[in-house]
């Protein structure tokens, strides 16, 4: 029944625009630099590798906030019936007029405290950040009502970390915490048959919210074989967050009961999978830093998306998602130390992120996309103080999507483009 296909792809709401349906762009050394986990010299170290906490001394007390703004234009091709329900015909080139969202962007703060509790030994730390808080919207009565109205994903976490040297090139770190996911989309519902038009209208909608809470946690290694060479490596673990929540349908004045309203729960798993990452800086000279990096996600392990309801006709259902795995690798620059600016460092960096999801399987309100991008940005100290800004750029390379499995058919064309912000304050007291 493809009414509960359009519920199942409701639950899944997500902004996966890096690596999945994270964001990995914590902290003015990842998003300026476009690399960390070789040498994680501040106190997002927590989140990217946690041995890193090594280079912290004293008491430090770190605070981050990014700003994410998306800019996205979307060509939608008519699927069977929609013209007369949408109330349009497409254009000559086969598509209806381009759409873009009225709102798009997400935000990735972080707050951080470090306690060298052994000089040169022990760190510890604690943080609370959130990887994905992102959030769309789209006119409610436009040509993509029936894929999505609005919606949101935030995924706050809370964390302890520590980084031990267990030798004097090796350091072993770990970070362990929680995770509280909350998805929320508001759309109307397909009514793919004259009997299901009938039961609940032509514009029904549909809102779906739901929460839960996982474990996280990280390993890491940090190395020093070298006075100008470090290394690092990171195990992310799999998170599998059990969310559950209220599922409403508000059927429509040509229902056979206009307005009535029947209200679910729906439960469901979200993967966050196991991921890898490595990198490598080195000193090719007193003042210039360059370093290497790539992350890799184990996105096979999602095939399928499975729902269980209570309080609705249907009980179960799964949707095909095929996904593969998904990798970034980036490049970047660090020019510090000059005669004329000892305080100043200046950052740059390239990325390349390959998207987990096949074009077939693809949905507008959980859209990822391989992406390029380029990085920039400066630190400048201040006394025990370290200032941080950021300038983050996306070219989301949108695919033309004409054998969509989603329902209603996801079938588009578009481009998008995406500028991140951040900005950060260190003290070492």
């Amino acid at each position: 029944m493809h009414y509960g296909a359009l519920i199942a792809v409701a639950v899944t709401t997500g902004s996966a625009v890096a690596g999945g349906f994270g964001i990995p762009e914590v902290g003015v050394r990842r998003t300026a630099m476009a690399t960390i986990v070789g040498r994680p010299d501040d106190a997002s170290a927590i989140y990217h590798n946690p041995a890193g906490l090594i280079l912290q001394p004293g008491l430090g007390i770190y605070a981050a906030f990014g700003f994410a703004l998306l800019d996205v234009s979307l060509d939608v091709k008519p699927w069977p019936g929609s013209d007369a329900l949408l109330g349009m015909s497409p254009t000559a080139d086969g598509y209806y007029p381009t759409v873009e969202p009225t709102r798009a962007f997400a935000v990735v703060p972080m707050l951080a405290v470090t306690r060298e509790l052994i000089r040169d030994r022990l760190v510890i730390g604690g943080a609370a950040y959130v990887g994905n808080a992102s959030g769309a919207a789209f006119e409610p009565d436009g040509v993509t009502r029936y894929h999505m109205i609005d919606g949101y994903v935030v995924a706050p976490q809370v964390v302890a970390s520590a980084a031990y040297r267990i030798a004097p090139s090796l350091t072993l770190g770990a970070t362990a915490g929680v995770v509280h996911v909350r998805v929320h989309q508001r759309r109307e519902i397909w009514p793919d048959s004259a009997f299901i038009q009938a039961a609940i209208g032509s514009h029904a909608e549909l809102v779906l919210d739901a929460a839960g809470w996982a474990p996280t946690w990280t390993i890491g290694l940090f190395g020093q074989p070298h006075p100008r060479v470090t290394w690092g490596a990171t195990i992310q673990g799999r998170i599998s967050a059990e969310l559950e929540g209220p599922v409403t349908e508000t059927n429509d004045v040509d229902a056979g009961n206009p307005g009535d309203t029947m209200i679910g729960i729906a439960n469901m798993t979200q993967l966050f999978p196991w991921a890898a990452f490595v990198g490598v800086s080195v000193d090719v000279s007193p003042n210039v830093e360059v370093s290497g990096e790539g992350r890799y996600w184990l996105y096979r392990q999602y095939e399928k998306q499975r729902i269980e309801f209570t309080g609705l006709l249907i009980r179960e259902l799964e949707v095909d998602k095929h996904y593969h795995d998904s990798f970034a690798v980036s490049a970047g620059v660090r020019i510090h130390g000059l005669a004329r600016a000892p305080r100043l460092e200046l950052m740059a960096g390239a990325q390349f992120d390959r998207s987990p999801a096949p074009p077939e399987t693809v949905t507008l309100d959980q859209p990822t996309f391989s992406h390029p991008a380029v990085h920039s940005g400066v630190r400048y100290r201040l006394g025990r103080y370290r200032l941080g800004a950021s300038y983050l750029h996306y070219w989301y390379l949108v695919p033309v999507i004409d054998n969509s499995t989603t329902s209603p058919p996801s079938n588009v064309r578009g481009r998008g483009t995406n500028n991140i912000f951040t900005i950060s304050i260190e003290a070492t007291l």
